[in-house]
């Protein structure tokens, strides 16, 4: 039985052992999406009524579907979303139990652990960021050796970063390096095109785990980074 802490500890060694994998995680905006539900977050909009939506729809149940070794899907859990919509996420994706992971990974009560014992092992790499153009680098406690740079509504406005950050990858030979994605589902969209080219590298989607050192305070926009005790203390399950 997978269990929240455990899970991620075993993203931690992955990386202290510098075994490549890529992360697609799908949180509830994500699973909103996917259901053909209206979307409630402003950093992505998405509306089921309007026809052209549904092509970045498709593009993101792609990432869900695209099973290869080294990739990992995060879902939300049955605690956070309810059993059935947890078991379609699951189903939907069609892929191994072994590569489902929780798509809480690095919040809730695993953030501190995450900060304090994920987030160390990132300074064993060359590390290419995707994030958003106001965010600021400088306060990050790990070196940027590149840098691309999304807007909001980024699966929908940048998405010929999907095809030009691989062609990068392939130009300059990257290899062993840690491209930690900070790009709502388009991170998502960035972890399968990367890892179906180039599965020698680390794909990391981390969510908005991240804001503060991006944005400083400004970037406390979840209850979990202004130190919420509930949610710190949050232990999602599986099933």
């Amino acid at each position: 039985m997978k269990t929240f802490r455990g899970a991620l500890i075993e993203m931690r060694n992955w990386l202290a052992e510098r075994r490549p994998f890529a992360l697609a995680r799908f949180g509830d905006g994500e699973l909103k999406i996917l259901k053909k539900e209206r979307n409630p977050y402003p950093e992505f909009k998405y509306d089921p009524a309007n026809p052209g939506d549904e092509v970045f729809r498709r593009r993101l149940l792609d990432t869900l579907m695209y099973v290869s070794p080294g990739y990992y899907v995060g879902v939300p859990c049955p605690k956070c979303v309810g059993a059935d919509r947890f078991l379609w996420a699951k189903a939907t994706s069609g892929q191994p139990e072994a590569q489902l992971t929780f798509a809480t990974l690095m919040v809730n009560s695993n953030y501190n652990f995450f900060l304090e014992e994920v987030v160390p092992q990132f300074s064993r790499y060359r590390i290419v960021m995707v994030c958003n153009r106001s965010c600021g680098l400088e306060g990050l406690p790990f070196p940027i050796a590149r840098d691309f740079r999304v807007g909001f509504d980024a699966w929908r406005n940048d998405h010929h970063l999907a095809t030009q950050i691989p062609d990068y990858v392939a130009a300059e030979n990257v290899r062993g390096a840690l491209f930690i994605l900070c790009a709502g589902p388009f991170a998502n969209i960035l972890a399968r095109a990367l890892h179906a080219r180039a599965p020698c590298n680390t794909y990391l989607d981390v969510g908005s785990a991240l804001d503060p050192f991006l944005f400083g305070p400004r970037g406390r926009t979840r209850r979990y980074l202004r130190g919420d005790k509930r949610l710190l203390n949050e232990v999602c399950v599986w099933a």
